[in-house]
């Protein structure tokens, strides 16, 4: 599953987007219910997951791809607790900080963009 979503990722880096935790439900079909705590707890873990793989890697967190729907680009407190632990950060002062939010997505565009990282790094989950 989780080699799914981050080919999903992937593809969505490369069309330089993001798409919400619901659009990445429908699209690889998981079946998940996010009315459900287990469910949105479960695709937290599969993106973590996936953000710490990338992170050991010198990557940067695909995760930061998946947003809340509600149009502000943000993504779930997860993700930013996660980049806290990573990063040595406090979780808090990373989610207030916008430019830092989109730098991630940023890098996220110019690592897979690039020929030779797609290439080399795209089946290597």
């Amino acid at each position: 599953m989780e080699s799914d979503i981050r080919k999903h990722l992937i593809e969505l880096a490369r069309l330089r987007t993001t798409r919400s935790y619901s659009q990445v439900n429908d699209a690889l079909m998981l079946g998940l219910d996010f009315s459900n705590d287990y469910h949105r707890n479960l695709i937290g873990e599969w993106l973590g997951n996936i953000s710490v793989y990338e992170f050991k890697n010198g990557r940067p967190l695909l995760s930061a791809l998946v947003t809340h729907k509600n149009g502000q680009r943000e993504q779930g407190d997860g993700f930013y607790k996660l980049s806290g632990d990573l990063l040595k950060k406090d979780w808090q002062d990373l989610k207030k900080d916008k430019k830092w939010e989109n730098g991630v997505i940023t890098k996220c565009y110019e690592f897979w963009l690039d020929k030779e990282n797609f290439r080399n790094f795209k089946n290597d989950y």
